[in-house]
């Protein structure tokens, strides 16, 4: 299923790839990676690791107020599949399809979920670019994932948060921690606030790229 995904979809082209040079990859910074139902596993098969393993290295977990758990990428300034010498992502071909889909964002509301294209990207400016990524929404329709994960996804997917602060705010050393939406909500920062790391995330690699 995620095999098929990727396969159809690579999620870049020569265009799409400049932009996100010159952005400096900004939606890396400050954000949830979230994983769709299942895709731990099909990550870990592509490492050629156990999904223990998997999880212990690349991801935490979300719990919902009714006790349902939701992959995320592992909370820290940068995504953990982000090389920090390189800015490459270094699960291209199998990232997760939610990283690899955006700028195409969903919104849950009274008539279902609807698909969109983030104008908060600047991939979204160009026409070319948002018709290249509207090809994946029919493909991502097709996927298997319940209507109820859309909802509990969509109560934090558009938020940012302040990372040194849940840094300080964790547990223990679990390699794979287990966060509260609420604990999450209450560490989330303003708009001013994300506006600002945007400009400081693409100041920041502009000047590793010189």
């Amino acid at each position: 299923m995620f095999e098929n995904f990727h396969n159809i979809f690579s999620g870049s082209t020569e265009k799409t790839f400049n932009i996100c040079k010159e952005c400096g990859g900004a939606c890396e910074h400050n954000k949830i990676g979230t994983l769709l139902p299942g895709e731990k596993d099909y990550m870990a098969s592509e490492l050629g690791i156990s999904v223990s393993k998997f999880k212990a290295r690349y991801l935490d977990i979300v719990e919902m107020d009714d006790g349902t758990r939701i992959d995320v990428l592992k909370l820290g300034k940068l995504c953990p599949f982000l090389n920090k010498e390189t800015y490459e992502c270094e699960c291209r071909e199998f990232k997760p399809i939610l990283c690899k889909i955006y700028p195409v964002v969903f919104k849950v509301e009274d008539e279902g979920v609807n698909f969109i294209v983030d104008s908060w990207c600047h991939l979204s400016e160009k026409e070319e670019c948002r018709s290249y990524f509207e090809t994946a929404i029919p493909l991502f329709s097709d996927l298997p994932v319940p209507a109820e994960w859309f909802s509990y996804v969509a109560s934090y997917d558009d938020l940012c948060f302040d990372y040194d602060q849940l840094k300080k705010h964790r547990r223990g050393k679990k390699p794979c921690e287990v966060f509260s939406l609420q604990e999450l909500l209450d560490l989330q920062i303003d708009d001013s606030e994300t506006e600002r790391l945007h400009i400081y995330s693409k100041t920041e690699t502009e000047e590793f790229m010189i």
